[in-house]
């Protein structure tokens, strides 16, 4: 942990925790200490817990981050409270058991994230894909208890269509309001940048994508990509020089001026 944070890493991977029927006393004294260590020298430590009763074992333990919604079992209510109250943060990852199409095949078969046929070629799996049901309820248990719940997918294949699939696994649950504040803030919130991301200020970093359509009239709009900044610099050359930019969003009508310019809403 020490040679971590000499490196200037601000996160460890994902340390993962037996799922079923739970992580062991031997597991939860290593992460116990894991945990010590980075306190220490200010690392956040990332835990992959996907099942209830190690999700809260990690909570209990004093982890701040978690990289999973649980999918084997179901998250009651109660335990989500509990990790809200804890200041705990966690992403979604619910793409996790719900069918691929069109990605590995274009032969309308539904398979898991590595190309193998759904379901019984989901990791760990029960048999009948009930991982897919586990997961997008948890996810809106977190929500619904008041956890900063953010971003994330753990596919291997083209990042678009993984982009494409966490979305539209997310659309299951949420409100396309949601599912921006999910994007934006949270997500800023989870990787401790909400000071510079997840939102726009004036201050904030201008790291933008603009989009082909409203992100409020359906999850697609957010996979067409119109341009792309990065610090206020236009990085997508095929649109050319672009200084003022005009756009809708959640009814209110926003001039972002980029680079030297000011923001005004």
């Amino acid at each position: 942990m020490r040679r971590i944070a000499g490196l200037g890493i601000k996160f460890t991977g994902e340390i993962a925790l037996t799922p079923k029927p739970g992580p062991s006393a031997q597991e939860l004294e290593t992460l116990k200490a894991v945990l010590d260590e980075a306190k220490k020298v200010g690392v956040l430590v990332q835990v992959h817990a996907v099942s209830p009763q190690a999700m809260m074992a990690a909570v209990d333990a004093g982890v701040p981050l978690l990289v999973h919604t649980p999918h084997f079992g179901w998250l009651s209510f109660e335990n989500a409270k509990r990790v809200a109250a804890a200041g705990v943060k966690q992403l979604s990852t619910i793409g996790f058991g719900v069918p691929v199409f069109g990605v590995f095949a274009d032969d309308n078969k539904p398979r898991f994230r590595d190309g193998m046929p759904w379901p019984e070629s989901i990791l760990d799996g029960d048999g009948l894909g009930e991982e897919a049901g586990y997961k997008a309820v948890n996810a809106r248990t977190s929500w619904d208890a008041g956890v900063i719940y953010g971003y994330g997918t753990d596919t291997n294949y083209d990042p678009k269509a993984g982009l494409e699939h966490e979305l539209k696994s997310l659309n299951l649950m949420f409100s396309m309001q949601d599912i921006v504040k999910l994007m934006g803030p949270n997500s800023a919130a989870y990787i401790q940048m909400s000071d510079q991301l997840g939102t726009l200020d004036p201050g904030k970093l201008a790291d933008l994508v603009l989009l082909d359509g409203n992100p409020l009239d359906g999850y697609w709009n957010m996979l067409k990509t119109k341009v792309v900044l990065k610090g206020g610099v236009v990085v997508d050359k095929r649109y050319g020089c672009l200084a003022l930019l005009h756009f809708r969003f959640n009814r209110f009508q926003f001039f972002a001026r980029v680079g030297p310019f000011a923001l005004r809403g």
